[in-house]
Formats: C-alpha cells, structure tokens, sequence
C-alpha cells in the first residue's frame, strides 16, 4: 500500500500565507479549499478531499498570524499531520510556531 505524500500541502500553506484570507474558496491540487476570516491576523483553513465539498475533509486547521499558533483540528492522518506544521515551521522557523492539538472529545 503506497502512502499519501501530501506534496501540495506545502504549496498550499506558502499560498495561503502569503496571499490576503478574507473569506474565499478554491481549488488547489483537486482539493476544494475553504479559508473564513473576520481578520487578517487569523485564517481557518478546511480542505476537502476532492473538489466537492460533500467528499468529506482531508484537514482543518487554523493559524492566528500575531501569535504563531497553529491549532489542528483534524487530519486524515499523521502524516498529514506532521506535513502541514512542517510547512509552517518552514515558513515561520520551528521555535515561532506553537502546535495546539485539539483532543477527541468523549461524549461516553
């Protein structure tokens, strides 16, 4: 079994970062990609598996610019995981980035 490589991710990031995050979908590598923003000191990021929407999530993530926080809600794997803090700490350097990491809530 191959393993995804998530190559786009970094890309993706270095985009996002870059580039205003007002409210605004598109499509990247084949992924539908969501950024919502009140701010542009801070960007939630949603990316879908495939261009529709209804295909279900690959991640969501969102990063606040003043602070460094990249807070990870979700991803499909920990590949994916550790792809997109890598891409931030690329961009910001690995000791500006703080990783919060939202834990399952159990409703048992």
């Amino acid at each position: 079994m191959s393993r995804k490589r998530y190559n786009y991710i970094h890309r993706l990031v270095e985009k996002i970062t870059t580039s205003p995050s007002n409210n605004m979908e598109f499509c990247y590598y084949g992924h539908l990609v969501s950024l919502q923003s009140g701010t542009t000191d801070y960007v939630d990021v949603t990316v879908y598996n495939t261009a529709d929407r209804y295909s279900g999530e690959t991640a969501g993530f969102n990063f606040d610019y003043c602070t460094k926080e990249l807070d990870i809600g979700y991803t499909e794997s920990d590949r994916l995981f550790d792809v997109i803090v890598q891409a931030f700490q690329r961009i910001y350097g690995k000791r500006n980035v703080s990783v919060i990491i939202e834990e399952e809530e159990n409703f048992d």
